[in-house]
């Protein structure tokens, strides 16, 4: 039977995805830019950190609400 409890594994999982596909277009924008410009790999990487520090961003704001993932708490 699915409940509440099955519901918090998709929210964690929602966190996971975000880190990841923040990570991932900001590599790939990284990668884009330097194949345009001929930078590479300076683009890639710092486009990868971009990724990973907005990443962070959207993980600790879903997991500081007040009502912890998937909640509707806040301020």
């Amino acid at each position: 039977m699915a409940g509440k409890e099955d519901n918090n594994y998709w929210d964690y999982a929602q966190i996971g995805l975000e880190l990841a596909v923040a990570v991932l277009l900001g590599f790939w924008a990284g990668y884009k830019l330097d194949q345009k410009l001929g930078t590479a790999p300076w683009l890639m990487l710092g486009g990868a950190a971009f990724g990973l520090a907005s990443g962070f961003y959207l993980v600790a704001r879903e997991l500081f609400r007040a009502d912890g993932p998937g909640g509707k708490g806040g301020k």
